[in-house]
């Protein structure tokens, strides 16, 4: 290995901390592939029978049959789902690891629940894979959301109870690439945030507010205009606490409060849709591929680490060489190449040829 060129202390202290923070980053991104692809949450189940025990054998069998062809919706490309059969009764009980009772209630004939289905990985692969389908990953990555109400004296406080809460509220997110958490607003989160700085996307107060949160994604929510009369806009920013990056949220339109309902399940598919783009990890494919990253300065190679930790689709990431002007390091992914581009693109990252050499920067 070339002798790394000169660095100041505080340089390389500050490189090599950034280095292990966003491993941690990366890791946490891959430990969610195996966390979460294979458990379909709220199954929802009402069977009826001869009587109590035979509905819930029933039930659960209907609530497995519903999470494999959920699982297939969410594993399987579009194009491939034809292909693919639902096991029989006998073969899906022996790919589901367990069952997590939401909530249940029976009757004499009847078996009423909400159920969580865990599958194994490996039965599930070994299905799909049988029926040649390609299987395609989407990773969930929860977000914290922070409804705000703007009127005309100002931003209304946190535990503010309005329509554009409510929404968020009674949104279903299950299933989802993004599925969100309401800020509660009590009072912890406005010692920890006030609505002023939520709305402007002051990063130090969110960053305290996560605290409590843990949340990888925070998205302020914002509503203008008068409560009674309207008309109203609705727009925001999102803040991804990983990477530092912020984004803002597109005002729209909306006539009234009655249709606020409307503009959150629009907001919400909106981000569902962007972050599909990062979420989606192929694993039929595997491969490696070398790249250098131009550093002009310490934040361009800080930058470009962490929102690869961010990638699900990025295995693994091995430093080669470290100097003052560049970075040579090896990437593990799955797909293929022209989809890492795309997924690097999706996540702020270009990924492109200079001369016979990859070179990856941030955007």
């Amino acid at each position: 290995m070339p002798p790394l060129r000169w660095f100041s202390t505080r340089w390389l202290s500050t490189a090599v901390a950034a280095f292990l923070v966003a491993l941690a980053a990366g890791a946490g991104a891959r430990a969610q592939v195996g966390s979460n692809a294979y458990t379909v949450t709220d199954v929802d189940v009402d069977v009826n029978a001869a009587d109590a025990v035979q509905a819930r054998q029933q039930g659960l069998g209907e609530a497995r049959r519903k999470a494999a062809k959920m699982l297939v919706e969410r594993l399987v490309t579009p194009d491939d789902r034809a292909r693919v059969q639902i096991p029989d009764d006998a073969r899906l009980e022996s790919m589901v690891r367990g069952i997590e009772f939401v909530r249940e209630r029976s009757a004499p004939n009847r078996y009423i629940a909400t159920l969580n289905v865990v599958f194994s990985p490996d039965a599930v692969k070994a299905w799909l894979g049988g029926s040649g389908a390609k299987v395609a990953e989407t990773v969930a990555r929860p977000a914290l959301v922070i409804p705000l109400w703007k009127g005309k004296s100002g931003v209304e406080p946190l535990d503010d109870r309005n329509p554009w809460r409510e929404a968020w509220q009674a949104l279903n997110t299950a299933g989802s690439a993004v599925p969100v958490t309401v800020i509660r607003g009590d009072q912890l989160d406005q010692s920890a945030v006030s609505a002023e700085e939520a709305y402007v996307g002051d990063v130090s107060a969110l960053s305290r507010l996560n605290e409590r949160y843990r949340a990888p994604t925070i998205v302020v929510a914002v509503v203008e205009g008068d409560k009674e009369s309207g008309p109203l806009t609705v727009g925001g920013l999102r803040y991804d606490t990983q990477t530092g990056a912020r984004s803002e949220i597109a005002k729209v339109p909306v006539q009234d409060a009655g249709q606020l309902a409307d503009a959150v399940k629009q907001m919400h598919a909106k981000l569902d849709e962007q972050w599909r783009g990062v979420a989606v990890v192929r694993r039929d494919a595997q491969d490696t591929l070398d790249v250098f990253v131009p550093i002009r300065a310490l934040g361009d190679w800080v930058q470009v680490r962490q929102r690869l930790g961010s990638v699900p689709a990025i295995k693994s990431v091995a430093v080669r060489t470290l100097e003052a002007d560049r970075a040579d390091i090896r990437l593990e992914y799955f797909g293929t190449p022209e989809e890492l581009q795309r997924t690097l693109a999706q996540a702020g990252l270009a990924l492109d040829k200079d001369a016979d050499k990859w070179r990856l920067q941030a955007r």
